[in-house]
């Protein structure tokens, strides 16, 4: 009896195999619960950040769009009056296509200089230690004395572009930033100097990722330097390319800082872009609704012509293009 009594105590206290365990036993939903707080607490400070100092201006934006603020008393809602001006205003469309050149220049320039200047330290090219770090140099300097820098430096007679002008034989008296026909280019060369430090780092980083046997198989099938850039570097590197030239073309139609310290918008309205002539609307004209107006086109404008660059290079690297 005592053998059955403690054989069937034992068949008791026997878990049953198909039983699942206890749903507070499992480790990973112990963990799990944590982990997300853990998470959620160590995005929250940016989030903040973002919302505070992103969020709510672009909300504030969208908000004096639609009144007609002038800076002091009560702002009164007008709806979309001040989008109807802006889109047929023509100052506007005039400094959107300036701004479109000026963005396109700068980003072109600043990844051809940018990739060039990759290839060849990537390559090993003398001094390529030395231009990892003075190439990178301009982009930590303030845009305000850059812009004054290269101000100065093509001052007739006496600036330095124009003194080597001179040297040439091409002249010393070109007054660059005085002409309406000549303004903007100077500027786009003081964006791309002070740009390019960027761009080389993440085109630098890309070619040095280029598997290096492809060199080699190129070099013995007797590729030359320049065949080996054009047949295996830029097609590797192309996605960090078009990545590098969308980021360069907002950053560019985006700046305000470089424009306006070295021409104020002028002469005339010859570079008066669209940040330039939003500032002029808000700041000297008091006109805050229609200068919000203008900033939110130009934001969404910006917005849908990054998803669409994006979308075509990803169609493309997908077809294998």
């Amino acid at each position: 009896m005592t053998a059955v009594h403690d054989s069937g105590r034992a068949s008791r206290k026997a878990p049953s195999a198909s039983a699942p365990p206890p749903a507070h036993s499992s480790p990973a939903r112990r963990r799990h619960g944590p982990g997300r707080l853990v998470t959620a607490l160590s995005v929250a400070p940016a989030a903040l950040l973002m919302l505070v100092f992103a969020g709510y201006p672009m909300i504030q934006s969208v908000w004096l769009s639609l009144t007609d603020w002038g800076g002091i008393g009560a702002a009164h809602w007008i709806g979309l009056r001040n989008f109807k001006t802006a889109l047929s205003d023509g100052a506007v469309a005039h400094s959107t296509l300036v701004t479109a050149e000026f963005a396109v220049l700068t980003a072109a320039g600043i990844v051809v200089v940018a990739t060039l200047l990759a290839a060849a330290v990537s390559a090993g090219a003398k001094g390529s230690a030395f231009y990892r770090v003075v190439w990178f140099l301009p982009g930590i300097a303030p845009v305000t004395a850059v812009a004054i820098f290269w101000a100065q430096s093509v001052v007739p007679q006496t600036g330095a572009v124009n003194v080597v002008l001179g040297y040439l034989g091409l002249g010393s008296g070109h007054a660059w930033l005085s002409g309406t026909s000549t303004a903007l280019y100077p500027t786009v060369a003081a964006a791309v100097w002070a740009g390019v430090g960027f761009a080389f780092i993440l085109v630098l980083g890309a070619t040095e990722q280029v598997d290096t046997s492809l060199y080699e198989a190129a070099t013995i099938d007797g590729a030359g330097a320049v065949r080996r850039f054009f047949a295996i570097t830029l097609p590797l590197i192309r996605p960090v390319l078009v990545i590098t030239a969308l980021l360069e073309v907002v950053w560019a139609a985006n700046g305000f800082t470089m424009v306006w310290a070295m021409t104020n918008g002028g002469p005339g309205d010859a570079t008066t872009t669209l940040p330039v002539l939003i500032y002029k609307q808000a700041f000297q004209f008091t006109q805050y609704g229609l200068a919000s107006a203008m900033a939110v086109l130009s934001g969404v404008a910006l917005f849908v012509l990054g998803l669409v660059g994006l979308r075509l290079s990803n169609s493309r690297q997908g077809d294998g293009g």
